[in-house]
């Protein structure tokens, strides 16, 4: 009875913590994660995972450890706004999969994106593929798609129906 008193103890210790350094991180590092955000939440998912399970670890330890990740991740995030080279080195660059309705099939096998998923996020964007300006692979995962201007749309709309006649 004793050593689940202790689990319970710990445990609610270091989900306080987490919770903490969570909060201390920002909205950013949790809603847009790039890879490096993705491996630091994992980091301190195991720190809090040892701490709660191995009774023998001591309890400071795994909450100084899930402390320095959140304030080094909150530090390079800090760092990331004021240094673009930095952001760049550690969350990486998008990448134009399509240019002015043409796709980029290149790009699409380097970035090991399907086709299929590319059309999947043109329809939940509503814009047929002749309509897209640029769409991109963000660092994030995401594709962000770039609609073509209207009035290029009817530039060539009407150039188009001038010689259609």
């Amino acid at each position: 009875m004793d050593e689940l008193f202790i689990l319970l103890y710990r445990t609610a210790i270091l989900w306080l913590v987490a919770l903490l350094v969570f909060r201390m991180m920002g909205k950013r590092t949790l809603a847009k994660m790039g890879p490096f955000d993705f491996a630091v939440i994992i980091m301190i998912g195991e720190a809090v995972a040892i701490g709660m399970e191995d009774s023998k670890t001591p309890l400071i330890n795994a909450i100084g450890i899930t402390v320095l990740l959140g304030v080094l991740q909150y530090l390079l995030t800090w760092l990331n706004v004021r240094f673009r080279w930095l952001e760049k080195m550690t969350q990486g660059t998008s990448t134009r999969l399509i240019h002015n309705g043409h796709i980029d099939q290149h790009m699409l096998k380097k970035e090991r994106v399907s086709n299929a998923d590319l059309f999947m996020e043109l329809r939940k964007n509503d814009v047929p593929l002749k309509d897209v300006s640029e769409a991109r692979l963000e660092p994030t995962g995401d594709i962000s798609v770039k609609k073509k201007t209207s009035q290029a749309s009817s530039k060539s709309s009407k150039g188009n129906s001038g010689s259609q006649n």
